[in-house]
């Protein structure tokens, strides 16, 4: 097993910062503007994105969290380990223009969960979604419409997003012994 850092602090927020300016683009002129972040991870991003949109000019970006727990086709083997976490949306979904946010994407099936979860709150107008890291492996086909970085990996491996605060850092942890891939 070994390790590799992909991204900085620094490099973490000036990517950030490029997404934000594209989600920015989109969304600006947007009656009803919610981020969704995905929980655990996905929060932490969210929060993130929000602060620069916010710098970037945007008015009434409201932030909410979901738990995906309860919609995914392996709750089988999460709910007893795993537990529920909070889930706030401080906005109705009804009719929103919603940014979906995910630190890491791999299957799909966590944004396909958290979709599922916002569609039984209402009906929203559009959803895209953001993901920090895309290391491939999609068993669905769902794909982020804003991404910072790709990521080639073994099935097996693990991209890991660590935060202090606000401040992120991904790292890549190699369970096969397969050669590096970048």
């Amino acid at each position: 097993m070994s390790s590799k850092v992909l991204y900085t602090p620094k490099q973490v927020d000036k990517t950030l910062e490029a997404m934000a300016r594209g989600i920015y683009a989109e969304f600006q002129e947007e009656p009803s503007f919610l981020i969704v972040g995905i929980q655990s991870g996905g929060l932490n991003v969210a929060t993130r994105l929000k602060a620069t949109l916010e710098q970037l000019g945007a008015h009434e970006v409201h932030l909410g969290s979901v738990d995906t727990t309860l919609y995914r086709d392996d709750i089988h083997r999460l709910l007893p380990d795993k537990g529920l976490l909070p889930m706030e949306l401080p906005a109705s979904v009804e009719d929103a223009a919603i940014l979906l946010v995910d630190d890491v994407i791999f299957t799909g099936r966590s944004a396909r969960a958290a979709m599922d979860a916002l569609f039984c709150l209402g009906r929203p107008r559009k959803i895209r979604l953001a993901v920090l890291v895309d290391r491939g492996h999609r068993e669905l086909p769902i794909q982020p419409d804003y991404c910072g970085k790709t990521v080639k990996t073994d099935y097996e491996d693990d991209v890991q997003v660590t935060w202090e605060g606000l401040s992120g850092q991904v790292e890549l942890i190699r369970k096969s012994t397969s050669k590096e891939k970048e």
